[in-house]
């Protein structure tokens, strides 16, 4: 959808609406008490009325809360909304500290149950609605029940480049301020904090086992199947198939940084703090944050500080393999140092064999850190399986896990060799065989 029809179907939407709420107000006034012919506008909800005098459209007027018999239960406040769980929303005259119009809802006896002090705002339905109001350099938005107690907060500030106070345009339609919005355009698209679906979505949603995620101009956001937005549409990427995630944790992008986010609310565990990710092992994540390397659990809290050059998943032998300036040993998931690191290389524990190396010579080590084969191999693989292949002076073995060697051949070098030799000897001799059989030829004639 472009911006042009984007724009135009918002505003018809809203041309529509106040139509048919004047052809309404219209019709109930013939039928209505004589005091109604002082307001331009009405409408009935129940036992109350909610009228308004327009002095000069879309500049000057008033309205009022009444009951049955015209009296007021109100001050004049510059527009009231429609009532819904016993609620209806009102735009007072006075404007906020920043010159903005500011919302709040009133019951059927004109009470003031949620004071104005929101931007912009909904009715009530299904006992909730959002608001949304400034947070800093930004505007926030919250779930609130009618006793205007917050339900929950979108984690605006996690999202700093977006949402700018500078950057959003307040609209309304005409002589209707509780139709106000707050707009953002990027690249001539627009974006809403608070967010309406289809209703063929919205069952979708509903439906929904856990969170869902959805996509717009690029751009992912997340609402659980109450209909709460729990992740404003800033997400520059998801992680639905679990190639990062995992132990209720499901990890996601804006910019170029990593946070995690619960996958059963969609609430924020951490922020977008990390540059690099790997998949959890032993309840554990690798994060990389300041170009170091340390763990986190499902909680977002910090298990192994950021030290790490280099880091392996932890393995069943309860060992990581990692590195600082070069320089490779293990820890176990409390962090704790349990083969110095003193290796200029040691590989992920595996059989309860890690494979390490010193200058240009291989050896395995336990979790002892006791060397269990010999250590001058010039080739090596880790102990994927109960045996592996190195090879020593151009020797292959296979190795078992007690350090025991079988004669396997020898290294693809010495085969290159022999074949090399095979290849000149071959030469050679054919070159001998064709002399000889010259010279025969030669003596016969």
């Amino acid at each position: 959808m472009n911006t042009l029809k984007l724009t135009g179907r918002y505003f018809v939407l809203f041309l529509f609406l106040l139509f048919a709420h004047h052809l309404l107000a219209q019709s109930a006034a013939s039928n209505g008490p004589a005091w109604l012919k002082e307001y331009t506008e009405h409408q009935l909800y129940g036992d109350v009325y909610v009228v308004k005098k327009i002095d000069v459209a879309c500049r000057n007027y008033q309205s009022f809360l009444v009951d049955k018999k015209g009296n007021k239960l109100t001050p004049a406040y510059r527009d009231i909304g429609e009532f819904s769980s016993g609620l209806a929303e009102f735009v007072p005259f006075e404007l906020s500290p920043e010159g903005k119009s500011q919302h709040g809802f009133i019951d059927k006896k004109g009470k003031v149950i949620v004071p104005a002090v929101y931007i912009g705002t909904d009715k009530f339905f299904q006992g909730k609605t959002w608001v949304i109001y400034p947070v800093g350099k930004q505007y926030g938005l919250s779930y609130i029940d009618s006793t205007g107690k917050t339900i929950y907060r979108i984690p605006i500030e996690h999202f700093k480049n977006d949402f700018l106070i500078e950057k959003a345009t307040l609209d309304f339609v005409c002589n209707r301020d509780t139709k106000e919005d707050v707009i953002w355009w990027k690249k001539n698209e627009l974006y809403l904090l608070n967010w309406n679906f289809s209703s063929y979505i919205e069952k979708e949603i509903k439906e929904a086992k856990g969170i869902y995620h959805f996509l717009y101009k690029g751009k992912y956001g997340i609402i659980d199947k109450n209909m709460i937005l729990r992740i404003p549409v800033a997400l520059d990427d998801i992680d639905p198939e679990y190639e990062f995630s995992g132990q209720g944790m499901e990890r996601v992008r804006y910019g170029d940084r990593y946070g995690f986010l619960n996958v059963f609310t969609g609430e924020m565990i951490t922020g977008f703090e990390f540059t690099d990710t790997r998949k959890p092992t032993a309840g554990l994540f690798w994060v990389k944050k300041n170009n170091k390397w340390g763990c986190i659990d499902k909680t977002g809290k910090v298990r192994i500080p950021f030290l790490y050059d280099e880091a392996s998943g932890f393995t069943a032998e309860d060992r990581a393999a990692v590195a600082i300036n070069g320089k490779f040993g293990h820890i176990d998931k409390k962090g704790q140092i349990r083969t110095p690191l003193k290796y200029d290389f040691a590989s992920y524990f595996q059989n309860g064999l890690s494979m390490v190396r010193v200058g240009d010579k291989y050896g395995y080590i336990n979790v002892d850190n006791q060397l269990v084969t010999r250590n001058d191999y010039a080739h090596a693989l880790p102990f994927n399986q109960k045996t592996t292949t190195a090879d020593r002076n151009g020797i292959r073995y296979e190795l078992s896990l007690d350090g025991s060697e079988k004669f396997m051949g020898f290294s693809d070098a010495w085969n290159a060799v022999f074949i090399a030799i095979a290849v000149v000897l071959f030469i050679s001799l054919n070159s001998c065989l064709y002399l000889r059989k010259q010279k025969r030829k030669t003596r016969k004639a």
